[in-house]
């Protein structure tokens, strides 16, 4: 059915698309982290960490709900790697498969999550409210 498979195609659009976003607004969050400091100019620190602190903090929840998503594809991709035929072969020809493994969670999704949490960290370095907050939602997952 030509209506199923253009659904599906749209699905597969959107959800590529959606995919784009959170890795550029990650990697957008990151350079900003790394780089603003309290010597910045229009006390651009204190504006980017309060953005994370109105409306009840959902901007930390929304950057722990992707550090999480990104440290599950992470563990999986690694889980995966290491079952694969890939693997045994990689190790029968003297490679070291530590390395391959996280060659694995790096392309996994390790990347995504490396940033997420240093954008956490600067959060929580940065802001007593992000602090208190970010601990607590991880204590509620169960994930701190």
């Amino acid at each position: 059915d030509k209506n199923g498979k253009r659904a599906k195609k749209v699905a597969l659009a959107k959800r590529e698309w959606l995919q784009g976003i959170e890795n550029n607004l990650i990697h957008i969050l990151y350079s900003l982290t790394r780089h603003l400091d309290d010597n910045s100019p229009y006390d651009a620190k204190a504006r980017l960490i309060a953005k994370f602190v109105e409306d009840d903090c959902i901007k930390c929840d929304r950057l722990l709900e992707l550090f999480l998503k990104y440290d599950t594809k992470m563990r999986q991709a690694e889980i995966k790697y290491l079952r694969s035929e890939e693997a045994d072969m990689a190790e029968a020809e003297g490679i070291d498969i530590e390395f391959a493994a996280l060659h694995a969670r790096l392309q996994g999704g390790g990347d995504l999550y490396h940033r997420a949490s240093a954008i956490l960290a600067y959060l929580i370095s940065s802001s007593k409210r992000c602090c208190g907050h970010i601990t607590e939602q991880l204590k509620v997952q169960n994930s701190g």
